[in-house]
């Protein structure tokens, strides 16, 4: 074995060749989209859902994974991207620059948040990351300086890129995306198996040992604040530099609800969780935006369903299946394992790989 393959094997013990296979498969088809479809709407559709997945990737972090009720996510991505539009439209930098100094501006204001939080617990953590989102919104609604442009948004910016071409332009801007999104849950999931992601699990599922062990719940998770703030910054600028603006209804009420429900619905902890529930509840947004108000009543639907019978998300309830199949082949091919290892090899944590 290489010293590639071997880091790869660290990194991600779970994927098998075949699995590799069928990952890189996928990400081919995703990567052709563009080039069968033509359809300008479409286009705009899925850059946006996209942009929104790496959004739900970076709560998911540390709202699934590093188990915080932070319910401020949604005002680091804004800030990510009023971050990176403000260059833009002030200085002379580098667009690509500005979208890593965007991630940089959410970075820091997500550390900044996690102080106060991280010495709150239950539901006083989601009430303060709630009102730091409101405070957020507040300000930028009410610049009289015109710096954000009020609730009009940023004046147009310039974006990532200049081609005369819509249609070009929207293909660049998808393939980015998507580099952007199988970077980021790759990095997700190689850290989520790493030692931090083992330690941010452990204060999650059980603080107390966890810190008998001389695990810092406060150092782990300002981590955790710090790489999924840098990911929502990310996804915001980039959401500013497709849409060429911003403005403050990215941070309501209403995407807040729609983003939680996609974790939710996908399985809030899992790997591939933010990735089934965009993708799903994408579809449904689409099929039904000309009728707002059954949208938000479907939505609503689907959450509680999964809530009382899919806890695990839909995620969660394919993985779980997956294992028995596997475990009843091993059994069914003669192996000398039970029909419960493999589960209990990984300790139950079945919504961590899915």
């Amino acid at each position: 074995m290489s010293a590639r393959q071997s880091g790869l094997a660290i990194a991600f013990p779970d994927m098998t060749a075949g699995r590799w296979g069928v990952t890189a498969l996928l990400v081919a088809i995703a990567a052709m989209v563009p080039v069968v479809v033509s359809n300008q709407y479409a286009m705009t559709v899925m850059v946006t859902t996209l942009i929104l997945l790496v959004l739900n990737t970076s709560w998911n972090f540390v709202l699934g994974i590093a188990g915080v009720w932070n319910f401020g996510q949604l005002a680091i991505y804004a800030l990510g991207g009023y971050g990176a539009g403000i260059l833009m439209l002030h200085t002379p930098v580098s667009p690509w620059l500005a979208v890593l100094a965007g991630g940089g501006v959410a970075s820091v204001a997500a550390v900044l948040l996690a102080f106060p939080t991280l010495r709150l617990y239950g539901i006083y953590t989601s009430l303060l990351t709630f009102a730091f989102a409101e405070v957020v919104q507040y300000v930028i609604l009410n610049d009289g300086s015109g710096l954000t442009g009020g609730s009009f948004g940023l004046p147009i910016v310039r974006g990532l890129f200049g081609s005369d071409s819509i249609a070009a332009a929207d293909r660049y801007y998808y393939w980015t995306a998507l580099a952007v999104v199988v970077a980021s849950t790759a990095a997700v999931a190689a850290v989520s198996r790493s030692s931090l992601g083992i330690a941010l699990r452990g204060i999650r599922d059980a603080p107390a040992y966890a810190a008998a062990r001389g695990v810092s719940p406060l150092k782990y998770r300002l981590i955790a604040f710090a790489v999924s703030g840098f990911l929502a910054g990310i996804a915001g600028s980039l959401y500013v530099c497709f849409n060429q603006s911003i403005d403050p209804s990215v941070m309501g009420l209403t995407p807040m609800s729609i983003d939680v429900t996609m974790l939710v619905i996908g399985g809030m902890g899992t790997i591939s969780g933010p990735i089934i529930g965009t993708a799903l509840l994408a579809v449904v947004q689409t099929a039904l935006v000309t009728h707002p108000g059954a949208e938000l009543t479907i939505l609503g639907v689907f959450l509680l369903v999964v809530v009382v019978f899919v806890p695990g998300g839909i995620a969660g309830l394919v993985s779980r299946y997956w294992r028995r199949v596997a475990a009843w082949a091993a059994e069914d091919g003669g192996g000398d394992a039970g029909p419960g290892d493999g589960v209990l090899a990984r300790g139950g944590a079945e919504r961590d790989v899915a």
